[in-house]
């Protein structure tokens, strides 16, 4: 008779089916996280329309580090570790705003540094004639930042690969609908705390098969029988792309989404990138999203979602895309609620230990094949060196 199956009981499966769920509570692997995933991968951290212009800034949290975005007078977006070169206070102190006179001033000892992040001014500054202490030689630390079809990434790693390279180009042509086509425009921002691992909530994005957790989903898309045929592509570094489809919305009597859609989008049109480690790419013809992650502890982890729409738009189309995003997500959407509840319950089980195991071997043609979820943990494991199917198997390097 073949193994019994159950979540205390390592299953009879190859190990890139299954995974060990410590990996979700170690204290250790988050660690090994932060150092080899998200310092040195390219992180997003916000659209560029909330940076519209010169000397606006906003905070950002990358990998337990904090930084400021500040797009200069010149219109570039450049990123800076939010610590005075001095003594290492924060410079800026609220979350997002306008420069005041294109400067970053130092509430402690009131040093002050331009959008391009070179010191202006030290406060008293006869006080270090005799030093090497110059305002020329005295900067804030800068951060690696690029824009891609107006989404902002940052990098804390000097010697990574470029942000092309790290998507590729076929992740990059797959972002270009809708992302790449027109100037978009955030009209919506919320942030939310899961009591959950980071991982457990990038695999709702990862994978079809929890579709059937959502009413929305299993009503207006599984159900048909076309969109069996959707499929997932994996992409190097962890990424995936999954097929466009076509959504019956009028199967929960919403409205169909046919008129004022999103460039290059199709009637009641759906689209899916997953960018590795964290982020999520998501389109329904008329409105697009983005959801991206703060991992803070093997436990907890910060959720911010934006809706997206045209710069351009009428107020009436844009009223008409805010309907839209929240019919699913957003505080009022019911995909969120459902989502943190699935990931909420999962963490419950793998602290107290009742959950040892879980699996990841569904292997068919369609929409809820689990190889988007292999592909992600290949490259997990291939940056943190942990095997993970087992903990305690020996650790690799790591090619972080």
């Amino acid at each position: 008779m073949p193994a019994e199956l159950d979540s205390r009981t390592r299953p009879q499966l190859p190990p890139t089916h299954y995974l060990d769920n410590r990996i979700y509570t170690d204290p250790a692997v988050f660690e090994a996280e932060k150092d080899s995933i998200l310092a040195r991968t390219w992180r997003f951290v916000c659209h560029a329309s909330e940076i519209p212009g010169p000397y606006d800034y906003r905070l950002v949290q990358v990998a337990g580090h904090e930084l400021v975005l500040v797009r200069g007078k010149d219109g570039e977006v450049r990123a800076f570790y939010n610590s005075c070169a001095h003594r290492g206070a924060r410079v800026v102190r609220n979350t997002a705003g306008t420069l005041e006179q294109g400067r970053m001033t130092c509430f402690y000892h009131l040093w002050s540094y331009d959008d391009e992040g070179r010191c202006t001014g030290i406060s008293r500054p006869a006080g270090y004639r005799d030093t090497s202490v110059r305002k020329e030689d005295t900067s804030l630390r800068p951060v690696r930042v690029e824009t891609l079809f107006g989404l902002v990434f940052v990098c804390l790693d000097d010697t990574a690969c470029p942000l092309h390279e790290f998507l590729g180009e076929a992740v990059i042509e797959a972002m270009r609908t809708p992302f790449g086509i027109a100037d978009l425009e955030v009209f919506h921002l919320h942030r939310t705390e899961i009591q959950a691992n980071w991982k457990l909530f990038v695999e709702t994005n990862y994978e079809g098969y929890h579709e059937l957790l959502h009413l929305l989903n299993r009503t207006t898309g599984v159900a048909q029988q076309e969109y069996q045929e959707r499929q997932w592509t994996n992409h190097q570094r962890g990424h995936v792309s999954f097929d466009h489809a076509r959504i019956s919305y009028g199967n929960l009597n919403y409205e169909q989404r046919e008129a004022n859609m999103m460039p290059g989008m199709k009637p009641n049109g759906h689209v899916v990138i997953n960018l590795f480690p964290d982020m999520l790419l998501n389109c329904r013809s008329t409105v697009a999203r983005i959801d991206s992650l703060m991992p803070l502890s093997p436990t907890r982890t910060l959720l911010e979602c934006r809706g997206l729409g045209l710069a351009d738009d009428t107020d009436t189309v844009r009223a008409m895309r805010v309907r839209h995003h929240n019919q699913v997500w957003g505080p009022t959407g019911i995909n969120l609620a459902e989502d943190m509840w699935a990931v909420q319950a999962q963490m419950r089980n793998m602290e107290n230990g009742s959950s040892r195991y879980s699996v990841i071997a569904r292997e068919e043609e369609g929409p809820m094949d689990d190889s988007s979820l292999r592909n992600f943990y290949a490259e997990w494991s291939r940056l943190t060196g942990y095997k993970p199917h087992d903990l305690n198997a020996e650790q690799t390097s790591g090619q972080g």
